[in-house]
């Protein structure tokens, strides 16, 4: 029994993340319930610290999902070696980039106290997450070059066409929840990221390492499905959040969902991008 549960471990957990070979319907299941949990840990945490969950911190916590992007690319790019690497590899480097916010903020929200806690100790936050994303970009460009610069815009381009026009309609017909910056950020992320798995996987031959991604290209030969399957599922939730959470408390939880629908379509949108401009 020991060794069937050892061999269960290895093959949906631990060889996942040593062969970098992707996601399974078991982890993946796994890694959204230890989502959700951490929500919950996090709403909790900040209110501890006494930090609100707002547009602030959110444009503050966003350097942060550069810094992880990029360096999955340099892992990608194997400019690290293992062990190191397979902290770099999804999901760990999730509850890396999470344990070295939740440090770095406790240190500011701590040098921040003397003048008052609020946005000021978001600043120093900020400010040392796209000092990190400056480290990193440099340590890549010097590792590599810039090999497909196309890359860059025609992920921006395609995503961008298409949030303009889901703008627009809810512009036309009142659906103001298609219009509210944050909730256009999370549609855009997501946009960003179907976009260069369209590219990556259609155009460059690129494997994806999701599972609904898998799917979707075995069984109709492109990325492109990615498009609808997020709008089906984002524009929904996205108005639920809307029309369901009006109270501060729920206020606060639905702009932490909404910050985890961001980090989890731009982490890998910009992973994606960084990597094929760069040649990865």
């Amino acid at each position: 029994m020991l060794e069937l549960i050892r061999q269960f471990i290895y093959a949906y957990y631990i060889h996942p993340i040593t062969h970098d070979t992707g996601y399974n319907p078991v982890n993946t299941l796994t890694w959204a319930l230890l989502l959700v949990l951490c929500l919950f840990l996090t709403l909790k945490l900040l209110k501890k610290l006494d930090v609100e969950i707002n547009k602030p911190f959110i444009a503050a916590v966003s350097p942060y999902i550069f810094v992880g992007a990029s360096l999955r690319v340099m892992e990608d790019a194997e400019l690290f070696s293992p062990p190191l690497s397979y902290l770099l590899i999804t999901p760990l480097i999730y509850f890396l980039l999470f344990f070295c916010c939740i440090a770095i903020l406790t240190v500011s929200v701590k040098l921040s106290q003397s003048n008052g806690i609020g946005v000021r100790c978001l600043v120093p936050f900020a400010l040392i997450g796209t000092i990190w994303l400056f480290v990193n970009l440099t340590i890549l460009l010097e590792a590599g070059e810039i090999v497909l610069p196309w890359v860059f815009f025609s992920v921006i381009g395609i995503s961008g066409i298409i949030l303009l026009v889901i703008y627009t309609i809810g512009a036309k017909f009142g659906a103001n929840f298609l219009t509210e910056k944050l909730n256009v950020s999370v549609l855009a992320a997501h946009l960003l990221d179907a976009s260069s798995s369209y590219i990556g996987i259609d155009k460059l031959g690129y494997t994806g390492k999701h599972v609904i991604e898998g799917v979707i290209v075995k069984y109709t030969g492109s990325a492109a499905g990615m498009f609808p399957l997020k709008l089906i599922i984002l524009i929904p939730v996205l108005y639920l959040l809307d029309t369901q959470f009006n109270d501060d408390h729920e206020r606060e939880l639905k702009n932490l969902v909404l910050l985890a629908l961001l980090v989890i379509g731009l982490a890998p949108a910009v992973r994606n991008t960084l990597r094929m401009v760069l040649g990865v």
